[in-house]
C-alpha cells in the first residue's frame, strides 16, 4: 500500500506539475496580455488626445484667429463668426463637444458645446499652455470623461490666446473592442450614483462599455475595488459560469476631494481555463492507469521486503525526534534467518546509529546550551555598540598614543570625507586644521592621558573637512585600555558650528541697528553706563552728543520712508567719519543719533558738533530736493566726575538738542545744570490739562489701520490707534502726549476710553453682519491697575461675541517691567475668551524667552526690522529666524511697516502670517 501510495503520489506530482506548468504558462501570458490591453487602452487614449491636440493646433494657426482676439469689442464679434462656421463640421464629422477661446489671460472670449455635462474650465491648463507656449492634451472626467486638447494662439509673434477642444472618450472604447477583441469601460466618480449604469457598492457610475449587455451586470457584483498602488491593478470574476478578468488602470483627477476616473478592460477567461482543465485531466487519466498496472505487479515482487523495509524507514525519523527507544522497538530485526539481506543490515546499523546519536545528543545539547547564551550576549552588545556609534550625531574615534586613528564612525566619515579604507595610516593630526598652539595642547593632552595622569581632557579645535568648510569641534579625550598593555585613546568631538554662528549672528543683531550698522539705544546706554563709571573713577573729561535731524519728518512724507532711510545712512556714515575710532555712534530713535566722546571736554565737543553740521551740509542725496540741506540739531553734555546716571545724562541732552531746535536747527547747545526744568514742568503740565480736557469732551478718537491676512490675501482684523483732537480739528499723534500720561497715570483713563469705544465699534459692526477682529493696545501702567480686569470684563459683557474678536497688545518693555504680573493678567484676561499679542516683538536679544514664558497668540515683529527687509540681508535672516521661533512657539506673527509689495512677497516667503503697514492701508477712521 506505501508502495502504491508512493506511486499514485509521484503520478500526482507529475500531473500537478503538469497543471502547474500550465497554470504558469497561462499566467505569464496573462501578465504579457494584461500589459498589452492596458498598454493599448492607454495608446488609444493617447493617440486619441494627440490627434485632438493636432487639430487644436491647426485651428490656432488660422491667421484670422490670431489676428482677431486683439480686436476689442469687435474682435470678439469676428471671433465668434469665425468659428461658428466651422463649428457644425467639427462637432458632426470630428466628433467634437466643446471648443473655447482664451485670451492670454482671464476667462474664455467665446464657447461651443454640445453637452453641458462637459468640463469647460481648464484655467490652469490653460495657463500653462499661454505660459509655457506649447500645445497639451489632458483628461477631465466629472459625470461625463472629456479628452482636452489645447494650443497657443500665435500672432506677430507674440501668444495671443489659446484654442481648446473637448470630445467624448466614446471613440476610445469602441476602438479598443475592435482591436484587441477585449472590452473596455469608462467609470467615474460620483456622490450617489443612480440609473441602470450605476455601481453603488463602489461609487461610480458607467459612462462608457462595450458589450454592455454582459459586461454590466458583472461589474455590478463588485463590492469593492481591489487597492490602486501603482498605474493599474487586475481582479478576477466569476459570472454565470464564467471567467473574466478585470484591469483598473486610472483615467485622470476627477473634482477635488473625489477618486480618480478609472477605465476597466474586461476578457473573457473562460475558455482558456477550459483548455488547462482538459489537458490536466486527460494527463492524470493516463497516469492513473498506469500506476495501478505497475502497483499489481511490484506488490507481487516486493510485498514482504517492502514490509520489513517500511517498519526501518517509518522508524528512522524517531531518530531526528530524539526517540531512540521508540525507534528500536518498532525496527525489531529479525530473529530466524537463513541469510542475512540489506535490509538486516539496514536494522542493524539504524540501532547502532540510535544508541550513538543518544549519546551524542546529550553531549551537544549542553555544549549548545552554554554556546547560545555567549553568542546571545556577545552579538546583543555588538549590535548595541555598532548602532550606538553610527547613529550618534557626534565623531567617535580611537587612536593611539602616537595620533594612529584606528576607527572612525559614520557622522565623522561624513564629516571628514574619510572612509573606512582610508583609515590606515591616518592621524589625528591631519584631522584638526593646523594651529601652533592648539597643536601642543593635543600632543599634551595625549601624553598626559597616556602617562596616567589625566583621565578626561577637553579641548576645542577645528575640524578640517575634505570640501575645505571647517567645522567647530568640542574634543573629549578619555583614555581607554586596549589589547594586552595597549592604551588607546577614546576622542568624542561634538560639532558646534552652527550654534556658535547662529549665537554671534544673533547677538550682532540684538546690539546693532540694522538701517544704519550703528550700535542701537540698549548698547548705547550699556556703553555709556560704562563710560560714566569709568569717568568717575579716572576723573576723566567726557561729552554725550545727541543728534537730531532738522525736518527729517518731511523727508519722509514728500520722498518715501525708503529715501529718509537712505538719508539716515548717509548721514550716520558722514557722522562716523568725524568721530574718532574710540568714540561711540548709536542710533537711538527714528532720526536721533548719539556720540559718545571718550576723554573729550566743553570745547572739544562743540568743535566735534561743528564739524558735523559742516559735513551734513554737504550731502546730496536725488531723493532730496535741489534746496534741501542737511542739517541737525545737537545737544551737548558734558561729564566727569559728576554724579549722573545714564537716565539723567540722557535727558540732559535731550533738552539740549531741543534747545538747540528751538534756535532754528542746524547749530548746538551745550548744557548747563538747571536748564529745561521750568520748560519741561510748563510742557507737562500743558499736556495733562489737553489730556484731561480731552476725556471730559470726548476729545480722544479712534482711528483704525488693517492688517491683512498673508496667505489668505484679504484683511482679517483691525488695530485701534489712538489720536488726539486739536482745537483746529487736525489729530495729535500718541507720540505728542503718551509719555506725559505714562508717568501722570492718566494712560489708564484713556485705555479704558479707547476700550469702551472700540467695543461700541465692534457692536455696530456686529449689528451690520461684519465680524472682524481688533486689536488694542494697553499700557504697562494699566496692566498693573488692579481695577482694569474688572472693567474689561464688565465690558466684555455686553456682547457674547465680543471676546473671540478682541486681541489686547502689550509691549514687550510693558510685559517684563513686572514680569509675574503681566502674566497673570495675561492669563486672566485669555480666560475671558480674549487674545494677547506682544508688540515690538525681537527688539531684545531676551525676546525669544519672552515668546515663550508668555501667553500670548501673536508676536508682532518690529517695524525696524521690516522697513529696510528689501534691501538688508541681515534683517532677512533676523525676520525669518523670528518668524521660525514664533511658529515654533505655535504662535502667529504680524510683521509692522509693510510699505511696499516686494516687502510683502519675502513675508510671505517667510512664512510671517499678518501684514500692517501703509502699504496695506493707513489708519483711518472709518472701517471699510
Amino acid at each position: 500500500m506505501t508502495l502504491g501510495g508512493v506511486m499514485l503520489s509521484v503520478n500526482g506530482a507529475l500531473s500537478w506539475l503538469h497543471f502547474h506548468d500550465l497554470t504558469t504558462r497561462f499566467e505569464v501570458q496573462r501578465t504579457a496580455t494584461r500589459e498589452r490591453l492596458v498598454a493599448q487602452a492607454l495608446a488609444l487614449r493617447s493617440d486619441f488626445g494627440l490627434r485632438l491636440q493636432a487639430l487644436a493646433g491647426m485651428l490656432a494657426a488660422l491667421d484670422s484667429v490670431g489676428v482677431s482676439l486683439f480686436q476689442t469689442p469687435a474682435g470678439d464679434a469676428l471671433l465668434r463668426q469665425h468659428f461658428d462656421s466651422y463649428w457644425s463640421v467639427l462637432q458632426l464629422d470630428l466628433g467634437l463637444e466643446s471648443l473655447q477661446v482664451y485670451p492670454p489671460s482671464g476667462p474664455p472670449l467665446a464657447t461651443w458645446s454640445t453637452n453641458v455635462l462637459v468640463e469647460t474650465k481648464p484655467e490652469a491648463q490653460v495657463s500653462a499652455v499661454i505660459g509655457q507656449e506649447r500645445a497639451m492634451h489632458w483628461t477631465r472626467c466629472g459625470q461625463v470623461c472629456t479628452q482636452f486638447a489645447a494650443a497657443p494662439i500665435l500672432s506677430a509673434g507674440r501668444v495671443a490666446g489659446a484654442v481648446v477642444l473637448g470630445s467624448s472618450l466614446a471613440d476610445v472604447v469602441v476602438s479598443f473592442h475592435r482591436l484587441s477583441g477585449a472590452d473596455l469601460g469608462v467609470l467615474v466618480p460620483v456622490a450617489k450614483p443612480a440609473g441602470k449604469n450605476a455601481l453603488s457598492a463602489l461609487g461610480l457610475q458607467v459612462i462608457g462599455l462595450s458589450n454592455t449587455e454582459r459586461n454590466l451586470p458583472l461589474l455590478q457584483q463588485l463590492a469593492a475595488l481591489p487597492p490602486l498602488r501603482g498605474e493599474s491593478v487586475w481582479r478576477r470574476l466569476s459570472y454565470q459560469d464564467r471567467q473574466f478578468e478585470l484591469s483598473f488602470l486610472t483615467l485622470a483627477a476627477s473634482a477635488e476631494g473625489q477618486s480618480s476616473a478609472l477605465l476597466v478592460v474586461v476578457d473573457d477567461l473562460t475558455q482558456a481555463l477550459a483548455d488547462i482543465r482538459k489537458s490536466v485531466w486527460n494527463r492524470l487519466r493516463g497516469e492513473l492507469l498506469a500506476s495501478l498496472l505497475s502497483l499489481l505487479l511490484l506488490a507481487l515482487l516486493v510485498h514482504a521486503p517492502l514490509q520489513r523495509m517500511t517498519r526501518a524507514v517509518r522508524a528512522i525519523p524517531l531518530l531526528g525526534r530524539s526517540a531512540f527507544a521508540e525507534a528500536r522497538a518498532r525496527i525489531a530485526p529479525r530473529a530466524r534467518r537463513l541469510l542475512d539481506d540489506e535490509i538486516d543490515s539496514l536494522d542493524e546499523a539504524a540501532i547502532a546509529l540510535s544508541h550513538r546519536l543518544e549519546t551524542l545528543e546529550s553531549d551537544v545539547a549542553a555544549h549548545s546550551a552554554e554556546m547560545q547564551g555567549m553568542v546571545q550576549s556577545i552579538s546583543v552588545e555588538r549590535d548595541f555598540s555598532k548602532n550606538l556609534l553610527d547613529t550618534a550625531q557626534v565623531i567617535i574615534l580611537t587612536q593611539s598614543t602616537d595620533g594612529e586613528i584606528f576607527t572612525l564612525n559614520r557622522y565623522g566619515q561624513l564629516l571628514s570625507g574619510w572612509a573606512t579604507e582610508d583609515l590606515p595610516g591616518k592621524r589625528f593630526s591631519e584631522l584638526v586644521r593646523p594651529d601652533g598652539s592648539a597643536d601642543l595642547a593635543i600632543k599634551e593632552a595625549v601624553r598626559e592621558i597616556a602617562a596616567g595622569e589625566r583621565q578626561h581632557v577637553q579641548l576645542e579645535s577645528i575640524l578640517a573637512s575634505s570640501n575645505g568648510q571647517p567645522y567647530e569641534i568640542t574634543w573629549n579625550h578619555s583614555r581607554l585600555s586596549g589589547p594586552g598593555d595597549a592604551v588607546m585613546i577614546l576622542s568624542v568631538g561634538i560639532d558646534h558650528t552652527e550654534r556658535k554662528r547662529a549665537e554671534s549672528h544673533v547677538s550682532y543683531l540684538a546690539e546693532h541697528d540694522p538701517l544704519t550698522g550703528l550700535v542701537n539705544r540698549q548698547h548705547f546706554q550699556h556703553q555709556l553706563d560704562l563710560a560714566l563709571a569709568s569717568a568717575h573713577l579716572s576723573a576723566r573729561d567726557g561729552a554725550l552728543l545727541y543728534l537730531d535731524l532738522d525736518s527729517f519728518r518731511y523727508v519722509n512724507d514728500l520722498n518715501g520712508h525708503q529715501a529718509g532711510d537712505a538719508l539716515l545712512r548717509e548721514v550716520a556714515h558722514e557722522v562716523g567719519n568725524v568721530a574718532r575710532a574710540s568714540d561711540l555712534l548709536g542710533r537711538l530713535g527714528g532720526d536721533e543719533l548719539g556720540i559718545l566722546l571718550h576723554e573729550c571736554d566743553r570745547q572739544g565737543a562743540i568743535l566735534v558738533a561743528e564739524k558735523i553740521n559742516t559735513r551734513l551740509a554737504e550731502i546730496k542725496s536725488p531723493g532730496l530736493g535741489a534746496n534741501h540741506r542737511v542739517s541737525a540739531s545737537i545737544g551737548i553734555v558734558a561729564f566727569s566726575e559728576a554724579t549722573m546716571d545714564v537716565k539723567q545724562l540722557l535727558a540732559n541732552a535731550d533738552i539740549a538738542m531741543y534747545q538747540a531746535k528751538s534756535k532754528g536747527g542746524a547749530g548746538w547747545h551745550l548744557y548747563s545744570e538747571g536748564e529745561g526744568v521750568q520748560e519741561k514742568m510748563q510742557s507737562r503740565l500743558y499736556w495733562e490739562e489737553m489730556i484731561n480736557r480731552s476725556l471730559r469732551d470726548c476729545g480722544f478718537i479712534v482711528h483704525y489701520q488693517p492688517i491683512l491676512d498673508i496667505r489668505a490675501r484679504q484683511v482679517s482684523h483691525y488695530e485701534a490707534l489712538v489720536r488726539m483732537c486739536a482745537d483746529d480739528g487736525s489729530p495729535i499723534a500718541p507720540g505728542a502726549f503718551m509719555e506725559v500720561a505714562e508717568n501722570s497715570g492718566l494712560i489708564r483713563e484713556i485705555d479704558r476710553y479707547v476700550i469702551q469705544e472700540v467695543f461700541g465699534r465692534m457692536l455696530d459692526l456686529f449689528a451690520a453682519g461684519k465680524f472682524y477682529k481688533f486689536s488694542i493696545n494697553l499700557s504697562g501702567v494699566s496692566i498693573n491697575d488692579p481695577r482694569l480686569l474688572a472693567f474689561i470684563r464688565t465690558e466684555l459683557s455686553r456682547s457674547a461675541l465680543l471676546p473671540s474678536h478682541v486681541v489686547f497688545e502689550i509691549t514687550e518693555t510693558a510685559a517684563v517691567s513686572d514680569f509675574s504680573k503681566a502674566r497673570a493678567f495675561m492669563n486672566a484676561v485669555r480666560e475671558l475668551g480674549c487674545a494677547f499679542s506682544l508688540d515690538d516683538f525681537g527688539v531684545g536679544f531676551s525676546s525669544f524667552n519672552y515668546v515663550k514664558q508668555l501667553p500670548v497668540d501673536y508676536v508682532k515683529i518690529d517695524g525696524s526690522f521690516v522697513r529696510t527687509l528689501v534691501d538688508s540681508p541681515d534683517d532677512q535672516v533676523f525676520v525669518r529666524a523670528l518668524a521660525e521661533v514664533a511658529r515654533g512657539f505655535g504662535k502667529k506673527t504680524v510683521a509692522e511697516f509693510v510699505e511696499d509689495e516686494r516687502a510683502l512677497n519675502m513675508l510671505r516667503a517667510f512664512g510671517v502670517d499678518y501684514a500692517q503697514g501703509y502699504f496695506i492701508g493707513k489708519p483711518r477712521a472709518e472701517i471699510a
